[in-house]
């Protein structure tokens, strides 16, 4: 029941995204829309630049959705690294970062990222964790400053692809809708929602993170 109700706010989240996006486009509301799709075999490398960018440009709040990293093949470590980088120039700025991490058992090296947030910037960045081991989210979301004119509203859709020597959860198409006061604003209630499930937990000290290890 409760994987139901997380697969269920998610693809809501991303239905009515692409839906108003849509609409928006066809009626000349809509700023500035970026699509991106990988090349066969490879990871959204090009997704993750822009991404990164957005995250580090980011003026007052960040409200992101997501599995983590799994550190596998030879550019996955790199992209990790990077995001994680970009989220701390956010926090050094006194951005204020809540991340919903959406399936455990976190990888190790993920979750050393996470402490480090957790232990420098305890005032401005809250993390939850969902309890949850069997569901694995088919998309991602993430608001930049919905109150500001200048938003941005991300969503990433994943794939499970064979990479190298093993099966990878790899990003598949990305997509940023720039400028959508009301969209991203309807997004971060809709995400902070998922803070009062029963089975999302909040993690304030390094120790809490660990019980996700397994």
């Amino acid at each position: 029941m409760i994987t139901e109700i997380i697969s269920g706010t998610v693809a809501g989240v991303c239905a009515a995204l692409i839906i108003q996006g849509i609409r928006a486009a066809k009626f000349g509301g809509l700023k500035k829309v970026r699509v991106f799709e990988p090349r066969a075999g490879q990871f959204n490398a090009e997704f993750y630049d822009y991404f990164k960018k957005q995250i580090e440009n980011a003026k007052d709040e960040i409200i992101v959705t997501g599995e983590g990293f799994e550190y596998k093949g030879k550019e996955g470590p790199a992209i990790a690294d990077a995001y994680h980088s970009s989220m701390r120039i956010a926090l050094s700025k006194n951005v204020d970062i809540t991340r919903i991490q959406t399936a455990r058992p976190l990888h190790p090296k993920w979750a050393e990222r996470l402490k480090e947030c957790v232990r420098e910037h305890p005032k401005n960045f809250h993390l939850y964790v969902l309890d949850n081991k069997e569901y694995q989210d088919i998309a991602s979301v993430c608001v930049i400053d919905a109150e500001n004119r200048n938003n941005v509203v991300e969503f990433m859709l994943s794939a499970e692809n064979d990479l190298e020597d093993s099966a990878v959860r790899l990003a598949s198409t990305g997509m940023f809708l720039h400028g959508r006061r009301d969209l991203a604003r309807a997004l971060k209630e809709n995400t902070l929602a998922m803070k009062r499930f029963e089975i999302a937990k909040k993690c304030v000290t390094e120790a809490d993170i660990d019980e996700f290890l397994t």
